[in-house]
């Protein structure tokens, strides 16, 4: 099971050599003929290539702070704070919890542990192909609207699974009502916040602070995923599954109103224009 894992690995190994430096990092470093080249292949029209370099280099023109001064601007500091709240309440709406302990989860539904693994393998089988499907759909649909349709589809998903150990055996409910609510769980989970939350870090911060405030962000994130890693099994022995997972539909709600409140939408914007966006009063 763990040596399976190195084919993955292997192919991303592979991948990365045939992945391009981004063009504005190559422009910050002056090298703005490679950057045009990489350009070229992305828009194939010269003026709009020309256009995107001019958008860039006069976003960085003038810039003589260091990035630490500038990441406590009022307007980038506001970017940065809303990207650690997101990075960490994604972490506590469960999803980390259910892929890192779902064969324990369905243990103590009364499952074999051979059934667990299989509904486990379910579960991740799920998660990888609705992954793919975010890839196509996430620039039609837009980032907000994915997360409004799946944070939705999560807290009813986690309310049906809280239902479950809460009176599933005292109603008879089968064990496929588990397993069809866990799968629609990570289906919710997959289109919308696993698959949104890394685009929106890599869209909304200013250039000039980008590699920094993605790195708060980041090391957010998993702060975030050690911590739901560390008190699940705690949680789910001293407030049970049920009131796990209905701690789990609470903590969705601050996050899906930080998405609708304070977060831009950026479908479709360059990253110049989402700059501009969050300096607006």
């Amino acid at each position: 099971m763990l040596g399976m894992e190195s084919l993955p690995a292997l192919f991303f190994f592979i991948t990365i050599f045939f992945i391009p430096e981004s063009p504005r990092w190559l422009l910050l470093k002056r090298q703005n003929d490679v950057a045009k080249q990489i350009l070229q292949r992305i828009y194939r029209n010269n003026e709009v290539v020309d256009f995107e370099i001019n958008q860039t280099m006069q976003s960085v023109e003038g810039h003589t702070k260091s990035e630490w001064k500038l990441i406590f601007e009022p307007s980038i500091l506001k970017a940065i704070l809303i990207g650690v709240a997101i990075a960490i309440l994604g972490q506590f709406m469960g999803v980390n919890a259910v892929l890192y302990y779902g064969p324990t989860i369905f243990e103590s539904s009364g499952l074999s542990s051979g059934d667990s693994l299989f509904y486990q393998v379910l579960v991740g089988m799920v998660n990888m192909v609705t992954t793919v499907l975010a890839m196509f759909i996430i620039d039609k649909v837009g980032r907000k609207k994915l997360v409004y349709f799946g944070v939705t589809g999560m807290i009813l998903s986690l309310l049906s699974i809280a239902f479950y150990f809460l009176e599933g055996k005292n109603l008879g409910v089968s064990n496929l009502f588990l397993l069809v609510s866990f799968l629609l769980y990570i289906f919710c989970c997959a289109i919308s916040i696993c698959a949104v939350i890394w685009v929106l870090l890599s869209e909304m911060y200013p250039i000039k602070v980008r590699g920094m405030a993605m790195s708060v962000a980041g090391f957010s994130l998993w702060v975030g995923t050690f911590l739901i890693g560390q008190l699940t099994p705690w949680m789910l022995e001293n407030i049970t599954p049920q009131g796990t997972f209905v701690l789990f539909a609470i903590m969705c709600v601050p996050y899906m109103l930080i998405i609708w409140k304070l977060v831009p939408e950026t479908t479709g914007k360059s990253l110049d224009e989402i700059e501009k966006m969050w300096k607006r009063p």
